[in-house]
C-alpha cells in the first residue's frame, strides 16, 4: 500500500482519482480479488461492478466523499454471486464506521445534534440513531 492509499485508513483500497473542487471526492477500487464468502474458493470472476458513494471522514471543514467501484463476483466452484466486502464499511450503509464513530464522539463530547447535522450533513434523527447504536 502506497502512502497516498494509507490516507484513507481503509485497507485493501487503491485510490484512482481525487477531486478537491467542491469538497473532497475520492474514487477508489479494491486492490485484490476476494475469495468466495460461501466456499472460500479462489476461482472467482468479476461479473459486474457496482458504484457506492459513502461519507468517510472530515478533513478540516470538508467531508471526504468516497466513491467505490465494488465488483460483483461469480464463484465458479459453488456457482453463487457476492459483492466485495471491505473492512470498516458495512453493507447497505452510506457512511463508513470511522465517520459514524466521529459523529458519535463529537455528540458524546457535547456537540448538539443540530450543529452536527450542519457540519456533517446528516439528519438529527440519524445522529440520534448512530449514538444509540454506539452506546449499545
Amino acid at each position: 500500500m502506497s502512502h497516498i492509499d494509507s490516507i484513507l485508513g481503509l485497507p485493501g483500497l487503491a485510490i484512482e482519482h481525487v477531486d478537491r473542487k467542491r469538497g473532497i471526492h475520492v474514487w477508489a477500487k479494491p486492490t485484490t480479488r476476494a475469495a468466495c464468502v460461501y466456499c472460500a474458493s479462489e476461482t472467482v470472476r468479476i461479473k459486474a461492478t457496482h458504484s457506492r458513494t459513502l461519507k468517510h471522514t472530515r478533513q478540516g471543514n470538508q467531508i471526504m466523499i468516497l466513491h467505490l467501484s465494488v465488483p460483483k463476483y461469480h464463484c465458479q466452484n459453488c456457482d453463487r454471486y457476492f459483492r466485495h466486502q471491505f473492512p470498516g464499511i458495512r453493507p447497505r450503509f452510506r457512511s463508513t464506521e470511522s465517520y459514524r464513530l466521529e459523529v458519535f464522539e463529537a455528540h458524546d463530547g457535547g456537540v448538539s445534534q443540530s450543529k452536527l447535522a450542519l457540519t456533517h450533513r446528516v439528519g438529527s434523527a440519524t445522529i440520534e440513531r448512530w449514538y444509540q447504536q454506539q452506546i449499545k
